[in-house]
């Protein structure tokens, strides 16, 4: 216990803030994310039936992932920070390989170019609207949270409470 007079707002240690956020987010988010890229996975692929499985195991291990990274994360315990770092890291590669495996072959679909107000006028702006934009959602969340927790005052002062607590400890 500290000897020293602290200011009763001086004891808000537990203030989690946009981790709590970071939690919901990939919470909700990535779950129902994961879950829709299997399920159109598997409506395109699935009459390859080892592929269709193999899609359908890959999002059920990473839901199992993301709720081992929730967990980590929510107990702010032993190198959370790059638990949560690796988690993004893994997130990019994982979404962006799913969205581009659906992307494709939702590029077979011929109805996605003409002249109706349910279709793209051009290639190019079917290209921009269904893979550009997507892409850059999904790289940007992961960017602003990569950042976030390399940069953050409070996951440094996290690490070296940890770093001083295991010090402690030996």
């Amino acid at each position: 216990m500290d000897s020293e007079f602290r200011k009763p707002y001086e004891y808000q240690e537990d203030n989690r803030g946009l981790i709590l956020l970071f939690i919901i987010m990939i919470l909700v988010i990535d779950i129902l994310q994961t879950l829709s890229f299997a399920s159109q996975e598997y409506k395109y692929l699935g009459h390859i039936p080892v592929l269709g499985i193999g899609l359908l195991i890959s999002g059920l291990i990473y839901i199992i992932y993301i709720i081992y990274t929730v967990v980590t994360v929510y107990r702010m315990k032993e190198n959370f920070v790059s638990s949560a770092k690796r988690y993004i890291i893994i997130r990019t590669i994982f979404s962006v390989c799913n969205y581009i495996i659906i992307f494709f072959n939702m590029w077979k679909n011929d109805n996605l170019i003409g002249n109706s107000i349910d279709q793209y006028p051009t290639l190019g702006k079917m290209i921009v609207g269904e893979l550009i934009i997507p892409l850059i959602y999904m790289l940007s969340f992961s960017i602003v949270w990569y950042l976030y927790f390399t940069f953050s005052k409070r996951c440094r002062n996290a690490k070296k409470t940890m770093n001083n607590d295991s010090n402690d400890e030996k």
